[in-house]
């Protein structure tokens, strides 16, 4: 989705390249004024400013990724580097033209696009006459001057990841605009402290555990972002060194995990942090959550289910009833009336455990193989409720059917998972007390 412009003699056009996209709200940033209204005139004032900062010994080392080493900004062949790129952006100003309704630029389409561009000006374009690694035999790409122009400021909002740099992209304007300021937020403090390490970078080596660390970070100190905002955020890993780069990595965030990571940070961050930590499984050191994988993060971008995290070894709980139901329906898409029905049957199945005091039931259910394991366990539970006069039945039909296991055989782990966390939060006190019976009947049974 691309904004739509609301200035019509604007010469910058958000355009859904994501490269181009960062660079505009990069240079609004930077220049401290919306990003519609500057011109070429106001554009020039900063030139020699950012190209000062470019060629300062931390930014020179990521430049040379970012842009080649064939750039204007690194290219050793270049004694003034400073005058060749500051003249470099300022042709590209003396280039701009406003907006048509058509043009041959890859990026924007409103404006035509020579000469060709090459990976020394866009990243991940072409190499001139090295046209055997690029579709087509190209030696470049369509860019227009403006988006050119664009891309140079690019740099100020990249993410530094393990020797390769994550670009965040997303088609909301009020989430770009909170990323763009980060960026010109890590340039303020190295100018203050005379410190230069280049792009924003915080240790982190693994890619999708730094999007969700940006993500989450940006949930926390924003208020203004709600739940119901579905800003489509996708994250490119990448470098454009070359000698063999690895792939491009995208990883796209699905708009319900969005919402959901919304959610449960504002109603309680503290179960989330539990959530996440078992992802990890075994952190050796404390800072070897910045590359090692996560399981939660992958099943969430990969549309797996995170249930079994929602619960404890020892029959306790993470976060409560609210929180998981609100991940069911808004992850795992599950309709408000099964939900329901989860929760009915699990009520009642902790009522009969309590008051019967048969905690055999509760580990039959646990240690449930398979899906006729499991409903066996229910036909045996349906036939004590009879036979204790406790009325009614555990489920009809059509709940078994539609709500209970709707897929069949399919994904009654999961069935079963949300059932146990229904069991375990309704039952805590009496769990509790019954934790050393628990404990004995799971040693009679395994023995």
């Amino acid at each position: 989705m691309i904004q739509k412009e609301n200035k019509k003699d604007s010469y910058f056009v958000l355009t859904g390249n994501p490269f181009v996209d960062a660079g505009i709200y990069a240079i609004e940033a930077y220049y401290e004024e919306d990003y519609r209204t500057l011109t070429p005139e106001k554009l020039k004032s900063k030139i020699e400013e950012l190209v000062d900062l470019y060629l300062t010994e931390g930014w020179k080392k990521n430049m040379y990724s970012i842009f080649t080493g064939n750039s204007k900004y690194s290219n050793p062949s270049v004694k003034d580097k400073k005058t060749a790129a500051a003249k470099y952006l300022n042709d590209l100003l003396g280039e701009f033209s406003l907006p048509e309704s058509s043009g041959t630029c890859i990026a924007c389409g409103r404006r035509d696009a020579l000469p060709i561009r090459k990976r020394d000006e866009i990243p991940l374009t072409g190499s001139g006459k090295l046209v055997n690694f690029f579709a087509g035999a190209s030696e470049g790409e369509r860019y227009c001057p403006v988006c050119t122009f664009a891309v140079q400021f690019m740099p100020l909002c990249l993410y530094s990841v393990g020797g390769r740099f994550l670009l965040f992209h997303s088609a909301s304007d009020k989430i770009m605009r909170y990323w763009a300021g980060e960026g010109v937020k890590n340039i303020r403090w190295q100018k203050q402290t005379g410190n230069y390490t280049g792009c924003m970078q915080e240790g982190y080596k693994n890619g999708e555990n730094a999007l969700f660390h940006i993500v989450e970070k940006m949930i926390r100190e924003r208020e203004d972002i709600f739940p119901e905002e579905n800003p489509s955020i996708t994250a490119y890993v990448f470098s454009n060194y070359t000698q063999n780069p690895p792939p491009m990595q995208m990883i796209h965030l699905p708009n319900n995990v969005f919402r959901f990571l919304v959610y449960i940070q504002r109603l309680d961050s503290s179960a989330w942090a539990k959530i996440v930590r078992k992802g990890y499984k075994v952190l050796k050191k404390e800072e070897d959550y910045k590359w090692r994988s996560n399981s939660v993060y992958k099943n969430l971008l990969e549309g797996r289910s995170i249930i079994g995290y929602f619960i404890e070894k020892d029959r306790n709980v993470t976060g409560n009833w609210e929180i998981l139901s609100y991940y069911l329906k808004e992850v795992r898409r599950m309709d408000k009336e099964r939900i329901e029905v989860l929760k009915r049957v699990g009520d009642k199945i902790a009522d009969y455990i309590e008051k019967t005091d048969n905690t055999k039931r509760l580990f039959a259910i646990e240690t449930a193989k398979s899906y006729e394991g499991l409903r066996n366990v229910f036909l045996k539970i349906a036939k004590d409720m009879i036979a204790n006069g406790m009325g009614g039945p555990l489920f009809t039909i059509d709940e078994f059917v539609n709500d209970l296991f709707p897929e069949g055989a399919l994904n009654w782990p999961e069935t079963r998972d949300i059932l146990l966390f229904r069991l375990y939060e309704k039952l805590a006190p009496y769990l509790q007390k019954k934790r050393e019976v628990i404990e004995e009947i799971k040693e009679n049974e395994e023995a």
